[in-house]
């Protein structure tokens, strides 16, 4: 049985689709995170699961109940939002403990339940504070301890940290990844960003337009992006798309290049099979910056890896890597090198080409080659 069972949801406004038919499966204590670029239709699918949108066709179960037509109140969901959504009158331990009081929970629980969350999210000296004395960051702790107060079959986060500063942002993101750990609770979660995505998410749905592009581990995802869109939005810096001709020399498959110093030919690998017929055609090459490094002499003996100069046009220092900018077959690429190794701009750096996560796309259709 699915914790969460969505199948085939669709969502319209009139003659607009929002979403188009929209199937995840996730298992008990999973960490699902949706992700996609604003207007994709990331937040509507979880007011969905959470009662506060109506489905215009297709199902939602929650554990073995079917809850496509339950009010929110009965679907036994926590939801955490963007805004905190705390009452400003209200004492932090009185927002918590607000919905046990609705409920008629008895005072001994509710004192426990108080108790336990409190320090959980380590906010026991705030419990007498009002929202207003509180930082961005403990106001979050008490919408994430109201919802904890619950102890609901699902958690529902919708883009809960977008109003908080970088540091913090990284911050609560360990602490909710740590809570989780902790409790193993089954949680949906929405953002825009694909680092908190590959960070926090056990299951990640790509989502574009209203459809799920990809579903699946955030390792195989970043490594196996089933198209264009997935490959350039998972990742930062994002994924290389190098338009490259199709070449056989001397029996074996390549790609041909050309870095402003002369042509060179990269491997294939795996790809061979599917790149037999496309010999003498275009084709985009996905290679992700950190597959472009310094020389690296242990990996010289690969049949995965070549070695071409390269005339650098931008160095940006990150701090433990170094961005290097070059023009591969007249398009920017980004490689990430060692600081120590890279060289200034305008003069040429001998790169390392390490192809075996190398991806293949069509450049009309944009799909996975």
């Amino acid at each position: 049985m699915h914790a969460l069972s969505i199948n085939n949801v669709k969502k319209s406004y009139g003659a607009t689709d929002v979403l188009k038919g929209i199937d995840i499966d996730i298992e008990a204590g999973q960490f699902l995170i949706l992700v996609g670029p604003s207007g994709c239709g990331k937040s509507t699918l979880l007011n969905m699961i959470a009662g506060l949108e109506t489905v215009t066709s297709g199902s939602i179960n929650i554990g073995d109940r079917d809850v496509t037509y339950l009010a929110p109140k009965d679907r036994d969901i926590a939801m955490v939002f963007q805004s905190y959504a705390l009452y400003p009158n209200m004492t932090v331990a009185e927002n918590i403990s607000f919905g046990m009081e609705i409920r008629k929970v008895d005072k001994a629980e509710q004192a426990s339940t108080l108790d336990r969350v409190a320090n959980m999210l380590q906010i026991v000296p705030l419990l007498d504070r009002k929202p207003s004395q509180l930082s961005g960051g403990q106001r979050q702790r008490v919408a994430m301890g109201r919802a904890l107060a619950r102890d609901p079959s699902l958690f529902l986060f919708d883009e809960p940290l977008s109003n908080l500063d970088a540091k913090l942002r990284v911050e609560m993101r360990t602490e909710i990844k740590q809570l989780h750990q902790r409790m193993g609770t089954t949680i949906v979660y929405v953002t825009h960003d694909q680092i908190e995505a590959m960070t926090l998410g056990d299951r990640i749905a790509v989502m574009k337009d209203g459809e799920v592009q990809q579903f699946g581990e955030p390792r195989e995802i970043y490594d196996n992006p089933a198209n264009m869109f997935v490959a350039g939005f998972m990742g930062s810096p994002s994924m290389n798309f190098i338009p490259s001709k199709v070449v056989s020399e001397n029996g074996k498959l390549g790609v041909r290049i050309n870095a402003g110093t002369g042509d060179f030919e990269l491997p294939v690998n795996g790809a061979g099979e599917r790149l037999q017929s496309r010999v003498g055609s275009e084709i985009l090459l996905g290679l992700r910056p950190e597959m472009i490094t310094q020389r690296v002499e242990e990996k010289m003996n690969s049949d995965t890896t070549r070695v071409a100069s390269c005339v650098v046009d931008v160095v940006e220092p990150t701090g433990p890597d170094t961005l290097v900018f070059v023009q591969m077959n007249e398009s920017k690429v980004v490689c990430r090198v060692k600081p120590e190794s890279a060289v200034d701009a305008g003069k040429n750096m001998e790169l390392m080409f390490d192809m075996s996560k190398a991806v293949f796309f069509d450049p009309e259709s944009g799909a996975r080659v």
